[in-house]
Parts: C-alpha cells; sequence; structure tokens
C-alpha cells in the first residue's frame, strides 16, 4: 500500500510542479527544495520559494478580498510537529500543556467531550512520536516557538494566515494538490469511508485513506513546495487572525499579532469529512487555550 501511495505520490508531485511553472529567479528547483533540520528536535524546515497571493478572510457573513500579498520567500516546517518532537521541548523546558494543567482536552467519542486525562501524550486514540501532536493550545504552539527561539538558531513562530494558505496551495491563484482529484485521500488524512469503522453516522468522502484518526507525518504526497500534510491529519494553529485590515504593506511577513481571544485553524483534520474544501478549509476559535484530539501545528523559522 505504501509502496504504491509512494509511486503515486512521486507522478503527482511532477504533475503539481509542471502545473506550477518554473520557480522564480533565484530559487532552487521545487524538485529539491532546500531543508533545514533543526538539531535540538529535528523539525525540519523547508524553503518556500518568493511569490505572492490573494487571501480571503471571513471576518463575518461575507467573505473579504484582500490586495495580493507577497513574500520573498520564508521556511515553513515540512510536516506538522510530532508528539515526539513535542516531548523534546516539553521534557527539556518542564513545560506543561493547557490541558495538563486544566485536566482535560476536548476529545470526539461521537460528540464533543471535555475528557479528564487526556493531553499531548494521551490522544483519546492510539498514537505513536511520529504522529502529530495533538490536544495542544495556541499557548503551547507559542511556548515551544518561543522556547526554541531561545535556544536554537534562528527564531521560530507559527505562520501567519497568509504565509499557510500561500504555502499549502503551492502558488498564487490555483487549487492546491488533492482539492480537484477524484481520490482526495492520497493527498491528505481526511474522514473518508476508512472512518465508517468507527463512526458509522459520518458523511464521508467517497475514498479510503487507511487512517481513522490521525496518520503518521508525511503518510501522503507531498504539495508542490515538498510540504506535507498541509490538508488533513489535523487543524494547525496560525499566528494572527486575518481582518481587512491585514497586510497593508502587501507583505505575508507584515500582519498584525493576534489580540483578544480569537485565534484561527486552517486546514482540517481526519475529523473533516464530506464538503472539505482543502485549502480555503478555516476555522475560528474562541480561546487561545482552546485544544482538541484534531488540532495541533507547525512551525517557521526565521533565520
Amino acid at each position: 500500500m505504501r509502496i504504491i501511495r509512494g509511486l503515486f505520490c512521486i507522478l503527482a508531485f511532477l504533475c503539481a510542479f509542471a502545473y506550477s511553472g518554473a520557480a522564480p529567479a533565484g530559487e532552487a528547483d521545487l524538485l529539491n527544495p532546500p531543508v533545514w533540520k533543526e538539531p535540538l528536535t529535528g523539525v525540519e524546515f523547508v524553503r518556500v520559494p518568493a511569490g505572492c497571493v490573494k487571501v480571503e478572510c471571513l471576518p463575518g457573513p461575507e467573505k473579504s478580498s484582500h490586495n495580493e500579498v507577497c513574500t520573498n520567500g520564508f521556511w515553513l516546517g515540512k510536516y506538522e510537529v510530532t508528539r515526539g518532537q513535542f516531548r523534546v521541548f516539553a521534557e527539556a523546558s518542564g513545560y506543561r500543556t493547557d490541558a495538563e494543567r486544566d485536566g482535560f482536552s476536548w476529545v470526539y467519542t461521537g460528540q464533543w467531550e471535555k475528557k479528564p486525562g487526556c493531553d499531548w501524550r494521551n490522544a483519546g486514540f492510539p498514537q505513536d512520536d511520529n504522529h502529530p501532536v495533538v490536544n495542544v493550545s495556541w499557548n503551547d504552539a507559542e511556548a515551544m516557538a518561543k522556547w526554541l527561539s531561545e535556544k536554537s538558531k534562528g527564531s521560530f513562530r507559527l505562520p501567519s494566515e497568509a504565509q499557510w494558505a500561500y504555502a499549502c496551495a503551492a502558488g498564487p491563484d490555483r487549487p492546491a494538490a488533492g482539492e480537484n482529484e477524484r481520490e482526495p485521500c492520497r493527498f491528505g488524512n481526511i474522514a473518508d469511508r476508512t472512518a465508517l469503522q468507527h463512526f458509522p453516522a459520518w458523511q464521508t468522502l467517497a475514498c479510503e485513506d487507511g487512517y481513522i484518526f490521525t496518520a503518521p507525518v508525511g503518510a501522503f504526497c507531498p504539495n508542490a513546495f515538498g510540504l506535507y500534510d498541509m490538508t488533513g491529519n489535523v487543524w494547525e494553529w496560525t499566528e494572527d487572525v486575518c481582518t481587512r485590515d491585514s497586510h497593508e504593506k502587501g507583505r505575508m511577513e507584515v500582519f498584525a499579532p493576534a489580540t483578544g481571544p480569537v485565534r484561527v485553524i486552517r486546514g482540517g483534520s481526519w475529523y473533516t469529512g464530506q464538503g472539505y474544501p482543502g485549502c480555503r478549509s478555516r476555522d475560528i476559535l474562541q480561546s487561545p487555550m482552546r485544544r482538541s484530539n484534531d488540532i495541533g501545528f507547525r512551525l517557521l523559522r526565521i533565520p
């Protein structure tokens, strides 16, 4: 199964590269993007090339289209942060997550419940250290980024919404890999027919990815920038909350930091089924302390 999926990924990646066109001058070949490995945790970062994209926010009932925002490129996590990588941070720093301090996380058991004892070590379903960490809040992701910024080379944070959207689509104004495919399960872990084994009442996508809950990171095809699991597996926290006033200078890196209680997650998860919009998937949460077993994160590095 993995061999067949691997062969398909090679073909899909070549098609995605051909569709994206040549890389901008000065950028490395998209088929072999530069990768930097953080030495303490082993988190790998891929160089996302320069480009522009239009970002849409949902400040209210109507969409608000922004002018193009551009970037000279940035370093983004090749995968979602894994449980093993988060373990390195938690054990080295002594950090206790919001779920550990409060004694519960939100866990889906057929309905969402406050589940005592569930935290990053205990997802509420089987995981190993190669799976994306879950039951982590925005505060927890920020704490890991701050620790890495103090202990490692460069500074680290969550991607802005614009950076996340551009990286997910792997270029401007075109559908991400898998969004128009007959079998989106080849590109991400979403609520598919496999999930019916455990949740028979679900309305799922008409494909099978082989996982009911989270999958090990990198189990599916990458997009044209060499990034894995941008859609599905777990929702991903972002640094800011996109509004009409975001990115006034037209740069992805220039944005208003999140204030107040509201935070945004992007990309969908193993829980997301029929009607899933891929890279356009966005949810607004009412607290930076919110955590559940379908939310994780990936990091951005500033050298």
